[in-house]
């Protein structure tokens, strides 16, 4: 299959190409940045990376799943194009390989049909974690579902993808095809990893609510400020671990995330004390309490004896490793799964000992506005 590319492409193309041959694809936006960069691979399929410090001294785009230890593998695309706005950075070959190695990887499969507990399910759900942390056992949990919808007849993945840009300009957004993993987007609001020559970077992102304006000075409710807290603390835990006693921190404050804000906190630390081994850095740090829990192996434990879905790629991370000499590492929320005739809305809260369980399934269903409000204005198109 010959491929005939100029200096100027047109997305929606490049997208079209790797969806019906099946060759790995990821557009994305950085947050505050107005250029696209898009990566395909049709060399082989994306490699398997072994764990996340193996990420150390390789190059590409990481899609990593929230568990580590399942069978759904971290991914690494590896681009044979590398495509900035509309401009042509890595030529291509004239012909796309059909080598042994452009196979599907082998696992387990994920079911068809993503399970959806309805809400008395997931009220349940809620009041059997705050069980677990009246006892003892945990101290948060992050708990998530998913929201099946039907594919709309007017669903176009490019025009979504540009939508969300548009949407949301301080989030990292982005379109994700890989044959085994699916195809996925997201316009996340949460950093795990950002560093370059000068500065290594983390946020503490916890707590939400509807953004409103009268809301801009009044302070937040007492169940949100001990669930960023938690998240703060661990970080500042998992620094001086790393050896690194001093950083800088702003926060907590409000960040307005679409049609719901969060509190943050943000962390900097000098880039030399972890050069060479920001990789380690991202093991310790995912996943992190906001969407796991505390403790960690608890509350990933708790995870799996009470979800019946399965997360895959949510709540993981993904992002550009080690390209252009930074990383630039978002965790995979705000983001959906789209399936032959399905949308998967991946949807999570933060349960702590003070949260009601009618509230935490609002806030899920705020979330899941974000994209879904989005979606729904394609067929305007």
């Amino acid at each position: 299959m010959e491929a005939i590319l100029t200096e100027t492409v047109e997305l929606e193309k490049i997208h079209q190409l790797a969806l019906d041959n099946q060759l790995a694809v990821v557009s994305y936006r950085l947050p505050q940045n107005h250029e696209v960069t898009t990566l395909m691979q049709w060399s082989n399929q994306p490699l398997i990376v072994e764990d996340i410090p193996a990420l150390e001294g390789k190059s590409g785009f990481v899609f990593c799943p929230f568990d580590t230890d399942s069978d759904l593998p971290i991914r690494l695309i590896q681009p044979d194009l590398i495509i900035r706005g509309d401009i042509l950075q890595k030529p291509e070959p004239q012909q796309f390989t059909d080598s042994k190695h452009n196979t599907v990887v082998q696992r387990e499969p994920i079911p068809a049909q993503p399970y959806q507990a309805d809400k008395s399910e997931y009220l349940q759900q809620v009041e059997s974690v705050k069980k677990h942390i009246q006892t003892g056992g945990l101290d948060k949990l992050v708990l998530s579902r998913i929201s099946r919808e039907s594919m709309p007849g007017h669903f176009q993945p490019t025009l979504l993808f540009e939508e969300l840009s548009k949407a949301y300009p301080d989030a990292f957004v982005f379109m994700l095809y890989i044959a085994d993993a699916g195809l996925w987007f997201g316009a996340s609001p949460e950093p795990l990893l950002q560093s370059n020559q000068e500065t290594i970077s983390t946020v503490s992102l916890a707590g939400t609510r509807i953004f409103k304006e009268k809301n801009i000075f009044s302070t937040w409710g007492e169940k949100e400020l001990e669930e960023q807290g938690m998240v703060t603390r661990y970080i500042e835990d998992v620094l001086q671990k790393a050896g690194i006693e001093r950083f800088e921190k702003a926060g907590p404050y409000s960040y307005k995330a679409g049609k719901i804000e969060h509190l943050k906190t943000s962390f900097t630390i000098d880039a030399t004390y972890l050069r060479g081994k920001l990789a380690p850095l991202l093991n310790a740090l995912h996943p992190t309490p906001s969407v796991c829990g505390l403790p960690k192996r608890e509350a990933m434990e708790a995870i799996k004896n009470i979800e019946a879905h399965n997360r895959e790629y949510y709540s993981g991370f993904l992002g550009p490793v080690n390209m252009d000499n930074q990383w630039n590492i978002f965790v995979n929320l705000r983001s959906m799964k789209a399936g032959n005739d399905y949308l998967a809305y991946f949807l999570g809260a933060g349960i702590t000992e003070g949260s009601d369980a009618e509230n935490e399934w609002e806030e899920t269903l705020n979330k899941q506005n974000t994209l879904q409000s989005i979606v729904n204005q394609l067929k305007n198109f």
